[in-house]
């Protein structure tokens, strides 16, 4: 009897080709953030004072762009002490299963959509919280060459795609969080975008030991600098809604976002994937003053104010002034289209914010602690969100994080996602991410085996999207570049 001719199938890696790897050099995001280095910023060339010009092009639309500075001026003048009294109570907590069976015009999204941040209770149960928590902790263990990758470590400076952080990443009632705050967004019915169709971004996790006052990152924003300007995409983000009317700007509004380019420098800490929320999963039991998040109260206030801040230059500056109020007074500081400044975001690095470069948003006084999370509790900030860490963990216990963002189907993320696939599968940093081996040699490194429900496996981009039968024409159309730039459209695999 003749024996059959058997072919092997071939293997995942060999299908999905590991053409991309990650060609940063080796370091710590740190670099990233001049405030971590004592950098200094530098002047920018005359390219940039055109860009004010072109931005703000009509003398109708700088009038409107100074009415609309002095009125958000007397506006965080009223609220700032408001907010700082007002402390941790003005972040929304809301129940999981309110937020999952709410709409946008229930009692928990709006007060989402007014602050900009949340504390989703109850996201996962601590029993499975704190498993994960220690199969990290094993894992790490087990591979002690670990390079400042999660937890046990504070100088955060890597990534991983560990078993159980993809467990959580893919567990259902995460997914449908991520799907929840996605929905939270407005989007027109051409806007190409999927938010029912998360991908799942590779990120950290940290870990805080009592006493620790490393990595104190203050007040900074996620993606992108100086793109919220440069970027035509990303500006009309802001620029018609805030010069018209800050007040009844829409901070939701999804759809200029799709296409924004919000990492033109190729940053060593920048993230090139559009996500409408950062996040963490809490692994832990953390309180105000235990090194946890701190954040601001007010989205539309916030994002308004640091996107006018750099058409207007102080006429006397803060020294010449007899006191910081006048040196803050509405009268004081005057349209300037001439000065190439963008305070606090230098192309390249990260978006800062101080009481010297955003003054009248008094950002060390007016931001705010998170209320207090236990183990399975999800923290949500808006990616225009200002953040910061607090500078020490004065608590007993540790302060751990899982950091999973809520980032929808794009055609832009479509292609982070082949080229994290690829590095996936090789071990190695995704591409956001400083470069080096990785984990490429640890063991129990995961792999597409591990991804065990369809759900997983589409957000890691081994297997098609799925267009539904009520998809919006921006839907279907994204849903098949996806699959396409994947290289699955009709089961074929191109990479």
């Amino acid at each position: 009897m003749a024996t059959a001719d058997v072919t092997p199938a071939p293997s995942m890696a060999s299908m999905f080709q590991v053409s991309v790897v990650n060609k940063k050099q080796e370091g710590n995001i740190s670099a990233f953030w001049k405030s971590l280095n004592g950098d200094k910023e530098d002047a920018l060339p005359k390219r940039y004072s055109d860009l004010k010009k072109k931005l703000v092009s009509t003398p109708e639309a700088e009038r409107s762009l100074v009415e609309g500075w002095r009125s958000i001026l007397a506006s965080l003048k009223e609220n700032n002490p408001k907010w700082a009294a007002k402390g941790v109570d003005n972040i929304p907590q809301v129940n999981y299963k309110d937020l999952i069976e709410g709409d946008n015009n229930s009692a928990a999204a709006k007060a989402i959509r007014e602050c900009g941040n949340v504390v989703v209770k109850g996201a996962v149960d601590e029993e499975t919280a704190l498993a994960w928590k220690e199969g990290i902790r094993e894992y790490i263990k087990k591979n002690p060459g670990v390079k400042g990758k999660f937890l046990l470590s504070t100088d955060s400076d890597g990534e991983s795609l560990h078993l159980h952080i993809i467990a959580a990443r893919t567990h259902p009632r995460l997914i449908s969080l991520v799907v929840r705050m996605n929905e939270l967004w407005d989007a027109s019915p051409s806007s190409e975008i999927s938010r029912r169709n998360p991908i799942f971004y590779a990120d950290r996790c940290r870990e805080r030991h009592a006493g620790d006052t490393s990595f104190a990152l203050g007040p900074h924003s996620d993606s992108g600098t100086i793109e919220r300007w440069e970027n035509e995409a990303y500006s009309s983000c802001y620029r018609d809604g805030i010069i018209e009317n800050w007040e009844t700007w829409n901070p939701w509004n999804i759809d200029g976002r799709v296409k924004a380019n919000t990492d033109m420098y190729d940053s060593p800490g920048g993230s090139s994937v559009f996500r409408t929320f950062q996040g963490w999963l809490a692994l832990s039991h953390t309180g105000p003053g235990e090194g946890t998040l701190r954040v601001h109260p007010s989205i539309r206030h916030a994002t308004a104010y640091f996107w006018m801040r750099p058409f207007f230059s102080p006429i006397k500056t803060e020294e010449e002034c007899a006191t910081r109020d006048e040196y803050l007074d509405a009268d004081n500081w005057r349209l300037d289209l001439e000065s190439t400044a963008f305070p606090g975001s230098p192309p390249g690095r990260g978006q800062e914010f101080s009481d010297a470069t955003h003054p009248h948003l008094e950002v060390n006084k007016v931001i705010t602690s998170i209320p207090r999370v236990e183990p399975g509790d999800f923290v949500f900030w808006h990616c225009d969100g200002i953040h910061a860490v607090e500078a020490k963990h004065g608590g007993t216990g540790d302060s751990s994080v899982m950091y999973i963002g809520a980032a929808p189907l794009t055609a832009a993320n479509a292609e982070y996602l082949a080229q994290q696939r690829a590095t996936f599968l090789s071990g190695v940093p995704p591409p956001d991410y400083p470069g080096g081996k990785g984990e490429s040699g640890f063991t129990g490194r995961p792999t597409d085996g591990d991804l065990k429900t369809p759900e997983a496996r589409r957000g890691m981009g081994f297997e098609k999207f799925v267009v539904a039968e009520n998809a919006t024409e921006g839907e279907q159309i994204v849903i098949r570049a996806a699959n396409d730039i994947l290289g699955l459209t009709e089961n074929k695999v191109n990479i």
